[in-house]
């Protein structure tokens, strides 16, 4: 399961938005998560630490904890991963990810219909298309109904436990349970869905409410464009191959 997994999260990872869900990625845990947070936290805005996990149906299958920090500012979204670090956790060999591509960015942005998919090591990015139907699935599209079911106190912070039920505009309806923190202004601290591989649990460290400069949503200055994350990977792989 763990080098199933990290084989997913290499490639789902790379195209991990709010709101895109294509043949390749929809069987992604991460990616069906953060689509799902963005979905219940709407417009706010949010800067966090995420630590996940993945729990199998069978008390040995857990994959994580995986880290990765993630940002989210009026339905946008941007995630920065330490692929190599990930994989590690999901069970892969050291050394795994080549030099340079350890480090990957993802930033989603709906208001434009294109995700950014950027490699600082090699101060190289992408952008790729968010199909119309996917993009009019973002937090607009959809309808959250809450259920409040009780208080827990999670870390230092005092939550409402939520049961958030999602129904995207085709009439698909997900379950998100979320542990939302009063001095946060309601934002999540743990998240807690259902995928394929097994439950899913978010807890979000490190918490800010302000908004995220926006630059942190646009590709870096400076860096080269490449036509897809092929023609990316390949000119990286090629860079690297080059005699000092």
């Amino acid at each position: 399961m763990k080098k199933l997994l990290f084989g997913v999260l290499v490639t789902a990872l790379s195209i991990l938005t709010s709101g895109v869900a294509t043949a390749q990625d929809q069987s992604s845990p991460a990616s069906a998560g953060m689509d799902r947070l963005q979905k219940v936290v709407g417009q706010q805005s949010l800067q966090a630490k995420v630590v996940m996990t993945i729990t199998g149906s069978k008390k040995a299958e857990k994959t994580g904890p995986m880290e990765f920090v993630m940002m989210m500012s009026k339905g946008n979204s941007r995630m920065e991963m330490d692929m190599a670090k990930m994989g590690a956790a999901a069970g892969a060999d050291a050394g795994a990810m080549p030099a340079g591509m350890g480090k990957m960015v993802n930033i989603s942005r709906p208001d434009r219909q294109v995700v950014y998919m950027v490699l600082p090591g090699m101060n190289a990015y992408c952008e790729m298309a968010i199909p119309e139907a996917a993009a009019g699935g973002t937090a607009e599209g959809v309808k959250v109904e809450r259920k409040v079911e009780g208080k827990e106190k999670v870390d230092k912070y005092e939550c409402e436990k939520v049961r958030n039920t999602v129904t995207a505009p085709d009439g698909t309806k997900t379950e998100v349970l979320t542990w939302e923190a009063r001095e946060l202004n309601g934002m999540p601290v743990k998240m807690e869905t259902e995928t394929p591989e097994g439950k899913m649990t978010m807890m979000f460290k490190d918490i800010k409410t302000d908004v995220p400069d926006a630059a942190m949503f646009e590709p870096p200055k400076g860096a080269t464009q490449h036509a897809s994350m092929q023609a990316m990977m390949m000119s990286s792989m090629m860079k690297m191959m080059q005699p000092k």
